[in-house]
């Protein structure tokens, strides 16, 4: 039997596909989870659910993060905010299946646990690597190596202590939220993996790993890791 994985909408809805097709490669059950105005309406499919993966998207208001936007601040979807901050809460406190959360995903987790973003790392870590690469390379492309900490969830995953990966975002982490580990960092000193220690799978990356699965060996494995998870969770 699959276990069912839901997966919050992107706005980019082009995107959707990458996490579906990494989820059932990895064999799964995708779910695409709409965006709603209350969390209890999704409330008979959650209870369904074996895990969820937070998806990559637009940039999370500032106010969440206790800032004022800030040059270089991209596209901001309040509705979608609202809901995933109440989701996510939702999951922490009436559910235990695995979280796996990707770029925005990685963000939202951060800020939930009281960290904070560079806005704009062109403008913020000017010294630092381009980690927008949207335009510049293929989606799938690995563009810089990230440094994984050897004792974390991460690297359980994928058994290796620097990978290739790729790079979508314009934001960072800046401040590591509440009882947070860093499990991944670019050589720039970006933050690339969060997670939470515990019996609980709650993993974050801030590349794409949906975007590399179909070829990458260490994405196939984060999604495969995840899935098994979910299939051994108690819910």
């Amino acid at each position: 039997m699959r276990p069912i994985i839901g997966i919050t909408m992107n706005t980019r809805g082009e995107f959707s596909s990458y996490y579906v097709e990494s989820v059932e490669r990895a064999g799964g059950c995708p779910i695409i989870l709409s965006s709603v105005d209350n969390c209890e309406t999704l409330e008979p499919v959650l209870d369904k659910l074996d895990g969820i993966i937070f998806s990559g998207g637009t940039d999370i208001n500032p106010f969440y993060y206790n800032d004022a936007p800030r040059y270089g601040l991209e596209e901001v979807k309040p509705k979608r905010d609202r809901y995933e901050f109440q989701l996510l809460k939702t999951c922490f406190e009436e559910y235990s299946f695995p979280i796996l959360g990707i770029c925005r995903g990685m963000q939202l987790l951060n800020i939930f646990q009281g960290g904070t973003m560079y806005q704009c790392l062109e403008k913020e870590k000017p010294e630092g690597l381009m980690h927008a690469l949207m335009t510049k390379f293929p989606l799938h492309y690995p563009s810089h190596i990230v440094e994984i900490e050897k004792d974390s969830r991460l690297f359980g995953l994928v058994k290796e202590k620097q990978i290739y990966v790729n790079s979508l975002h314009h934001q960072g982490v800046k401040d590591i939220g509440e009882n947070l580990l860093a499990t991944a960092v670019a050589p720039d000193g970006i933050i690339e993996g969060l997670e939470l220690p515990g019996e609980r799978f709650v993993v974050a990356v801030q590349w794409h790993p949906e975007m590399m699965s179909e070829k990458d060996e260490y994405a196939k494995a984060i999604f495969g890791g995840f899935v098994r998870e979910c299939i051994n969770s108690d819910k």
